[in-house]
């Protein structure tokens, strides 16, 4: 056989059998991404680092899960205004095809008021020192001026009233709560934070196993499929999705490398069915480590004003490694959770926290999974 008619040969073989380990080669069109962070608010309580921290977050998750060459712009504190916010567009999306797609990330504060017999809902804009709200139907004439596809992702309070202003074929989007609903916030000490609901799209693409994420396996991740995994592993608010549930839609939203970093994380995290027994309330799980970690998990109870994070129970894992409790050395881990309709309030209903331990100096809290425990007969809205 010829070398050119065998080179050939090899080349279409390898069309159909991809290198392992190599990302899916993408459809055509490129990708740009606006990951915008605001903490420093006049109206509102300033949340730093929080929403910095999410903006770094979605930006190394854009540069990780979209196709090499991916332009990823990051904006933290600012604009302050409307004007300013339709600039940063233009220049991060001004170049943009048909056929392209525009990512654009909010991590910032979103208000609500009943006005003429409706809900009307705003994303706060602000630098510190300038501040306007932006009403998301005037968000969506911004980026219909760019050509091609959107991709809107929101961590706010009341994110999804924001999300049928966004409606139509162009558009995809995932918002970290119901309408009614708050977006909620870890913060430990003035450098560390960052959003449950970032967290949870972290954790969902960087440690889920891939029958996790990618069940049909073709290396990409469609919006009904991140959506099914934020579900499994993310309690706290109700995150919604656009088009609703996304089932039928098979779009690629992210695309999954060889090497997801995920090695911190704990790895496949997966719940069973909750069970009752005399009085009690038994939640299994099991997940995965790969280097040692130190975890722990915190009960949130149910307040007349929603959950108490302030009243948490804290334990730490049962595993010891050496004398430290908690400290899990790597494998294969089983756990269950067993909890009283007494402990659990008056509400009858508790949210389980599922936290690791980052950091080899200073030990920074890192929301792996959140999970609303109830007894059958008090089933709650929000359970996931």
């Amino acid at each position: 056989m010829g070398k050119s008619l065998l080179a050939a040969l090899c080349a279409m073989l390898l069309s159909f059998f991809p290198a392992s380990g190599s990302p899916p080669e993408p459809p055509g069109g490129a990708c740009r991404c606006l990951a915008v962070g605001m903490d420093l608010f006049l109206s509102e309580g300033n949340t730093a680092p929080c929403s910095a921290n999410n903006a770094e977050i979605m930006a190394a998750l854009f540069a990780s899960f979209l196709p090499e060459g991916t332009r990823v712009t990051r904006s933290v504190n600012g604009p302050g205004s409307e004007a300013g916010l339709e600039s940063l567009i233009a220049e991060a999306f001004g170049d943009a095809r048909e056929g392209d797609t525009a990512y654009l990330y909010l991590s910032t504060h979103g208000v609500a008021w009943e006005e003429g017999g409706g809900m009307k809902t705003a994303l706060i804009l602000s630098d510190g020192t300038e501040e306007a709200a932006l009403a998301p139907e005037r968000l969506r004439e911004m980026m219909d001026r760019i050509p091609g596809k959107k991709v809107l992702i929101l961590d706010c309070c009341h994110a999804g009233a924001m999300l049928p202003a966004f409606a139509g074929a162009q558009w995809r989007a995932a918002a970290g709560c119901a309408p009614r609903e708050e977006c909620f916030f870890m913060s430990a000490g003035e450098a560390t934070g960052m959003g449950y609901f970032t967290a949870a799209l972290e954790n969902a693409l960087r440690a889920s196993d891939p029958g996790q994420i990618d069940p049909d396996g073709d290396g990409q991740v469609t919006l009904g499929e991140l959506a099914a995994r934020i579900r499994e592993i993310y309690g706290v608010s109700e995150a919604m999705f656009l088009p609703d549930a996304a089932a039928g839609d098979a779009e690629p939203l992210f695309f999954l490398p060889g090497e997801r970093g995920g090695a911190e994380r704990l790895a496949g995290l997966a719940f069973g069915e909750a069970a009752e027994e005399d009085g009690l309330l038994t939640l299994s799980f099991r997940f995965r480590t790969e280097t040692d970690v130190k975890v722990e998990y915190r009960l949130v109870p149910m307040g007349e004003n929603g959950w108490d994070f302030a009243g948490a129970g804290r334990m730490p894992d049962r595993e010891r490694t050496g004398q430290t409790r908690g400290l899990l050395s790597p494998g294969e881990k089983e756990r269950s959770i067993r909890v009283s309709r007494e402990k659990l309030g008056g509400a009858g209903a508790a949210l389980l926290e599922i936290i690791s331990m980052r950091g080899l100096y200073r030990q920074v809290p890192v929301p792996e999974a959140t999970r609303v425990i109830c007894f059958s007969s008090d089933m709650r809205g929000n359970e996931p």
